[in-house]
């Protein structure tokens, strides 16, 4: 894995010529901390050392971030219905929390994705957030997560469902939190930012029949994990799983604000 990091972090240096602040020894510590793996690093290793030299604030660095990347997360924005005023603002909240600060955001980034998706990804996210703080955020996340167990009221059951929902909850909490950082950020995009299965495939770069199965089978998973955590609970059986999940369904967007949310 050494010489693998060794030659793309030649291969970086040479791709973005001018950038001289991040050495061999920090970035062989910081892809082994980000445990990127090696194919990972030999698709986006030039993304991963222009995120780190981002994160350490070298100057040269800052400007190929704003000149060569945010033009196309300004565009996607615009084409997402945001103004030039709104994408100004995101841009510079976006800044900020990537680039500044003890810890900089953007020494998170893993080389998962290549830097312009992960960075397409962040700013989307960072746009509906101010967006649903500047309207009706409330009503829209209850909206939204009510699509994750889209399901009928069961009204005879309520007295079972008072029972029930903390039991639920906290499987659902738990169940959310055993996926991938990558299914969290993909939930997240889907049921509390609010976007459609065409922008999140627009962002990953896939067709949106696939960004749809990617949704779908994310939760799938997540609902038997939460069926597997109720299974043995005394006086809920299987049967009575899909009853009680109807009836918590109004109170989820709190949950999936909570978890799918975090920082």
């Amino acid at each position: 894995m050494q010489d693998v990091i060794e030659r793309t972090f030649l291969e970086a240096r040479q791709h973005w010529s001018g950038l001289e602040r991040v050495t061999l020894g920090d970035y062989s510590a910081h892809v082994t901390t980000l445990a990127t793996t090696q194919t990972e690093l030999e698709r986006h290793g030039a993304d991963l050392y222009l995120a780190l030299a981002c994160g350490v604030a070298e100057p040269a660095a800052l400007r190929i971030l704003e000149d060569r990347f945010f033009p196309a997360v300004d565009e996607q924005l615009s084409r997402a219905g945001f103004d030039e005023s709104a994408r100004k603002d995101v841009f510079q909240q976006m800044m900020m929390h990537l680039c500044a600060g003890p810890r900089p955001r953007i020494l998170t980034y893993a080389g998962r994705a290549g830097l312009s998706s992960w960075l397409r990804v962040t700013a989307m996210r960072f746009a509906l957030n101010m967006q649903a703080s500047a309207s009706h955020g409330a009503q829209r996340q209850r909206e939204l997560a009510d699509r994750l167990l889209n399901e009928e009221t069961s009204p005879e059951r309520h007295l079972a469902a008072e029972k029930a929902r903390p039991l639920f909850q906290s499987a659902l909490e738990e169940a959310i939190r055993s996926i991938s950082d990558r299914d969290r950020t993909l939930l997240r995009l889907c049921f509390v930012d609010g976007l459609t299965v065409d922008a999140i495939g627009s962002m990953y770069g896939v067709h949106r029949a696939t960004a749809a199965r990617w949704i779908a089978d994310i939760r799938r998973r997540v609902l038997q994990h939460v069926r597997s955590l109720l299974a043995h609970e005394p006086g809920l059986h299987a049967s009575e799983f899909e009853s009680l999940a109807r009836l918590v369904r109004s109170e989820l967007h709190l949950t999936l604000k909570r978890v799918l949310g975090a920082a």
